[in-house]
């Protein structure tokens, strides 16, 4: 059994919230601080696929069923609205559901999981360091606090990966690519299926939610550095985004300053990284990356049910080699997919978009749901080894 219990946790995302439910209920006693000073309204969606949902499940996280809408079909449409691909995987796959939820109660329900673990807002890490008995971590505020171990789920521009690997080893890759993304009450548009439609350096989704909600993204090919003040503004949506879309356009009509728009440039890690020592990176801090395959949720959550089967066994010193061990060959392979994915989407060569399109209409639809399931059974594997792990202790 290992020893050194005592574990911060830097984020309260998804991946931060789900770890400290985890650890919490084996054991561990954990802590969370959060930089920012009060959980926003997180205004955007989120699926959920079947890997993380089967992880959830083994680790005792459940999502009510009011706040969930099955993926079902899903269709990926051509400039001019065609259908590409279409199909829906969860249609044969034995094994747990995916789901799109809103963001703010996916967050709800991960809370609820914390039930009993402190949750520090407005605290900021500005420095860690490790030696052979533990951690110091320095806040903004100038304390210093000692812990056995600490977790960075601090995002793609985490603190505490810098504060590891140093400030070179830290800048982000720019895909080429900047994206809005809303969340709008409208049950008289909600598709009857996911859509993503390619265009010419550009993609739009609309995705059904609970409670007559759709989640909205555009991408778009540009400059590093395209999100400024009033980027997101309603107007600003209408005058850039009218007109592409004949179901965007009522969706762009009704919004309004009620609705929070995010508009960030979609950014990776240059690799991936478990950290040093007693010193552990999940999620987007570990990999952050493009969105392009719908898993940095469900790659987070799995880091999680390797954790919750590592943490325990391990010593304190050693969990974050054993992690990389676990965990670094199937995050890499989502990590590399997700980017080639997206650069894909947006070739502006009409020869090479002509022969993608043609290869995406003539690829059968049971290749595509078989390659989803085999991305998907890994998740699967890893939630009977939680439970193993937990029938053994």
């Amino acid at each position: 059994m290992s020893q050194g219990r005592r574990t911060l946790i830097v984020g309260a995302g998804i991946g931060g919230l789900t770890a400290a439910a985890a650890l919490s209920r084996r054991g561990f006693e954990v802590e969370v601080v959060e930089s920012a000073p009060a959980f926003s309204a997180l205004g955007s969606g989120i699926t959920v696929q079947a890997n993380g949902w089967a992880v959830f499940d083994a680790l005792g996280i459940a999502l009510p069923d009011e706040d969930v809408v099955p993926i079902g079909q899903v269709e990926m449409l051509s400039p001019a609205g065609k259908p590409l691909m279409k199909g829906n995987p969860g249609d044969s796959f034995e094994g747990p559901p995916s789901v799109n939820v809103h963001r703010a109660d996916l967050h709800r329900a991960l809370l609820a999981a914390c039930d009993g673990v402190p949750v520090r807002m407005g605290v900021a890490v500005t420095g860690v360091e490790q030696d052979a008995d533990g951690v110091t971590v320095t806040l903004a505020a100038g304390e210093a606090e000692r812990w056995d171990r600490v977790i960075g789920a601090d995002g793609i521009n985490s603190v505490v990966r810098r504060a590891l690997l140093g400030e070179a080893a830290c800048r982000p890759r720019y895909s080429g690519q900047t994206c809005w993304r809303f969340a709008i009450e409208a049950p008289d548009r909600v598709p009857d299926v996911t859509i993503e439609r390619w265009g010419v350096g550009r993609r739009i989704g609309l995705v059904p939610l609970a409670r007559g909600r759709i989640y909205v993204y555009i991408v778009l090919s540009a400059p590093a550095g395209t999100p400024a003040p009033g980027s997101a503004s309603a107007d600003e949506m209408r005058r850039r985004f009218m007109g592409i879309d004949d179901r965007l356009d009522p969706l762009l009509e009704r919004l309004d300053a009620s609705t929070p728009v995010h508009h960030g440039d979609l950014i990776e890690t240059r690799g991936v990284h478990y950290g040093v020592g007693r010193v552990l990176l999940i999620g987007d801090a570990a990999h952050g990356m493009t969105p392009n395959m719908g898993q940095g949720a469900g790659q987070a959550i799995e880091d999680v049910g390797a954790l919750a089967i590592l943490a325990p066994k391990t010593p304190v010193g050693e969990l974050a080699a054993a992690m990389d061990a676990m965990r670094s060959t199937r995050a890499k392979q989502i990590h590399k997919m997700s980017w080639r994915i997206g650069q894909m989407a947006h070739w502006q060569n009409p020869v090479a978009r002509w022969l993608r399109d043609r290869m995406l209409l003539m690829a059968p639809e049971s290749a595509m749901i078989k390659q989803t399931h085999a991305m998907w059974q890994a998740g699967v594997d890893l939630g009977a080894q939680i439970r193993a792990a937990d029938a053994a202790r």
